[in-house]
């Protein structure tokens, strides 16, 4: 009985196809199939029905792949125990982002540390927080870049910076004959805002604490990305509501659109969090560092008239 055999067994549960496993596993079906076969008769135990297709897993099979999975779990974090033990940073990151975070933040740091760690491949994903957290908890991806707090049991959150928000108003908006806005001179019939799902909506709707969106609009639009809100507002008349790091590199005729809150300014906390099933503890610190260094000296800045908005 080998590891490579226990992976194998594992894609074959993932695919419910041996051709597509071996694929997985970069091997021909035949050498999958004879490893899988040879596995079985080793334990004296038929894993797979191969009557059926797709594949499934036995009754016997099932419990020898919730064993299997824990063995291969165990097996990876032995690696990167040796790993951080002679402290080497290498190997494979898949890191989810979500959208309103990830235009603004990974042009900070990506570049930097793909030079200061070579041996690092990073694939980055775009993601919503909700399948963010599955991901995580299904160790499909090793860690994330998401507003917090999540309040998830399994889910750990290490704290990055605090983003405060910013007021885009559309030109000839009254609210522009002021230096600073308060929270109640807003009328969210007049916000644009992001679609379902996103939790930079949840903390717009929090941060105006109006009930209903579209009431008395005869033009109802929920965006998909930051941009899109931008270039309604200039073109319309109302309100969005952006975080820091969307603002800081707009034009200087954008620049002047944008507003400050007067009083109790509404941040959002940034951290970088990971799942029950993350083990590349090296990277990830490595990451959080570079992230950390990074970021506008601004945000790395406290202030004590600030609100932490929670994305729920």
């Amino acid at each position: 009985m080998t590891l490579t055999q226990l992976n194998y067994i594992l894609a074959v549960d993932r695919c419910r196809n041996f051709a597509q496993a071996a694929k997985e596993c970069f091997v021909t079906q035949p050498t999958l199939s004879m490893q899988v076969q040879k596995l079985e008769d080793y334990l004296q135990i038929i894993i797979f029905d191969r009557s059926k297709s797709p594949v499934v897993p036995t009754p016997m099979g099932q419990k020898v792949l919730e064993y299997a999975a824990k063995v291969m779990q165990g097996a990876n974090e032995l690696e990167e125990l040796g790993k951080s033990l002679r402290g080497e940073i290498s190997g494979e990151y898949i890191l989810g982002v979500i959208p309103t975070i990830a235009p603004y933040v990974l042009p900070l740091f990506v570049q930097q540390f793909v030079e200061t760690y070579p041996k690092v491949e990073l694939k980055v994903y775009e993601h919503q927080t909700d399948d963010i957290i599955k991901l995580l908890k299904e160790g499909k991806i090793d860690g994330a870049i998401l507003a917090t707090p999540l309040l998830v049991k399994e889910i750990k959150e290490e704290h990055l910076f605090n983003e405060p928000f910013k007021i885009f108003l559309s030109p000839g908006h009254a609210l522009l004959k002021k230096k600073t806005i308060d929270e109640k001179d807003l009328d969210l019939r007049e916000a644009w805002l992001l679609k379902e799902g996103h939790c930079l909506r949840a903390q717009a709707l929090q941060l105006c604490q109006f009930k209903k969106v579209n009431e008395g609009r005869q033009i109802f639009f929920e965006a998909g990305s930051l941009e899109t809100l931008i270039n309604l507002v200039k073109s319309s008349h109302g309100f969005t509501v952006l975080p820091y790091l969307a603002s800081i590199n707009m034009p200087a005729k954008d620049q002047e659109l944008l507003r400050n809150f007067k009083q109790n300014i509404p941040v959002r906390e940034i951290s970088f969090v990971s799942g029950p099933m993350s083990m590349k503890h090296s990277i990830q610190k490595a990451l959080i560092e570079v992230i950390s260094a990074n970021i506008p000296k601004e945000l790395k800045r406290t202030s004590l008239k600030t609100e932490v908005l929670g994305i729920h």
